[in-house]
């Protein structure tokens, strides 16, 4: 490395000075991070070429088939598999799999193919781009080339600055906004294939697996942490219980399971699930009055955003509004996508629960650890006289509330809640809190749209205005008690 070539030219007994040093290491440091850069966008061009051939071998393939009149069978498409899968050492199932993603990615997502075949997204950011693009679809197959369209422009746009986890959500709750398919009907059927799995692993341990819907295991997922957090808390300074987090967990999940109740921690008995369901205003107006256009349609299907990030039914929704004694809701804007109004039934923290409701998750790029398990930091410290204030707080997980703390990274808040980061060698990094839906806009002439009413309308993002601006107090929003601090 650079150390190294340097230690070859340095006279013998000359200490550079130290600022010099850093600077070098720094620069070091700065190559690597560049080189791994590099290194991604050759694999996903590698990988791009990868899906081209396989997807020409499957349709190849096809074509002999039909030469053949064999199509039914597939007698060529399965020996061209066996033969791959003999060449490359590996399985037929393997082959099979990849041929099909391919096919997807090369006829079905072009554009998507040519950015990974450019480099600027990765193959696992491809592959969420295309699954999701699956769910938009339209009875009509102009009208769906449409919808996929846009759907893919807004998905692009959002791979190439975020991380795959970061992209699927979003890209799964684009998809539902404009597909014609109905998540209801999904959702029911789905939940036929609801259930629980035992899987062995070395050492006599194992995994124990569940499939349901996503809000009950959520609220599984956050009974166990608030149950644990109560036991950990309740540990004296003399108790010899040496288990951690997860540990914990899994033992309460054990116990409250076999047992079916909790009997080594009196003082975690009675914590309840909690949700937090995101409800757009015009589409919960409309599921309570019926309203529906000419065909018998909803007006507006906008689904219900499970923590603020995954699509759920209306119904189901609307069944949990009605059932539990106690959640948070989230009103957003019909057209901007942004949060209007966060109440709660027990109010309590109004400025936590605000600011959960504009990050969604952690700040960090590309980190996704829901803001309710995160700290809220101070983005100029209060140390330095930053104050405690909607515009200078901002969700962080711990690992890199801490980072932020003991490294080089900086960061401010720019209007509407922006982060912008510098990583320690100076590369700019952008996190934008995420709408809470899309947004739509009069499309420029000669650019493609969905036409609407005789007008071509196109994605686009919100603008960052949106929200409180820096060094302005926004004032206690409609529902909510005055700010604790």
């Amino acid at each position: 490395m650079i150390d190294e070539a340097l230690a070859t030219r340095i006279p013998e007994g000359w200490r550079p000075p130290d600022s010099l040093v850093e600077r070098v290491r720094m620069l070091e440091r700065f190559l690597v991070v560049r080189s791994i850069v590099d290194a991604d966008a050759d694999l996903a061009r590698a990988q791009a070429e990868q899906a081209r051939v396989y997807a020409l071998a499957a349709r190849t393939a096809l074509a002999e088939d039909e030469r053949e009149g064999t199509l039914e069978q597939e007698w060529a498409l399965r020996s061209w598999k066996a033969e791959i899968a003999a060449v490359t050492k590996t399985s037929r199932q393997a082959v099979s799999g990849i041929m099909g993603r391919s096919a997807v990615l090369t006829e079905d997502f072009p554009l998507v193919h040519a950015a990974l075949a450019a480099g600027e997204v990765s193959m696992a950011h491809a592959r969420i781009v295309c699954e999701a693009g699956t769910i938009v679809v339209h009875e009509d197959t102009a009208e769906q080339a449409a919808r996929r369209e846009l759907f893919v422009q807004l998905a692009l746009e959002k791979a190439r600055s975020t991380s795959p986890g970061r992209l699927k959500d979003f890209a799964i709750k684009q998809a539902e906004r404009l597909t014609a398919s109905s998540l209801e009907e999904r959702y029911e059927q789905s939940m036929t294939s609801r259930a629980v799995l035992v899987s062995s692993e070395a050492d006599g341990m194992g995994s124990l697996g569940a499939r349901h819907s996503l809000p009950v295991l959520t609220a599984i997922d956050g009974r166990l942490s608030e149950i644990a957090k109560a036991i950990i808390a309740a540990r004296g300074s003399d108790s010899d219980d040496p288990r951690t987090f997860h540990q914990v967990r899994a033992d309460v999940f054990a116990e409250l399971l076999l047992t079916g109740r909790l009997t080594t921690c009196p003082e975690a008995a009675g914590i309840t699930a909690k949700v937090s369901i995101t409800l757009p205003v015009l589409a919960m107006l409309h599921a309570q009055h019926g309203d529906v256009d000419g065909d018998g349609r909803a007006l507006d299907t906008t689904p219900a955003l499970l923590d603020g990030v995954t699509p759920i039914p209306m119904s189901v929704a609307k069944a949990l509004a009605a059932n539990a004694p106690s959640f948070e809701r989230i009103l957003t804007h019909p057209i901007t996508g942004t949060v209007v109004e966060v109440d709660r039934y027990r109010p309590t923290e109004a400025m936590r629960a605000w600011l959960r409701a504009r990050d969604v998750h952690c700040r960090f790029p590309g980190c996704r650890l829901p803001a309710e398990r995160c700290d809220l930091d101070h983005t100029i410290p209060a140390s330095e006289g930053g104050p405690t204030s909607l515009v200078n707080l901002a969700d962080l997980c711990r690992w890199n509330h801490t980072v932020k703390g003991n490294t080089g990274w900086e960061v401010c808040q720019l209007p509407g809640g922006v982060m912008e980061w510098t990583s320690p060698t100076g590369i700019p990094l952008k996190d934008v809190p995420e709408p809470r839906g899309v947004t739509f806009g009069p499309s420029p002439p000669g650019e493609p749209g969905l036409e609407i009413g005789g007008t071509a309308y196109r994605v686009q993002q919100p603008g960052p205005e949106l929200g409180p601006r820096t060094g302005e107090e926004p004032g206690v929003m409609p529902g909510l008690d005055p700010p604790p601090f």
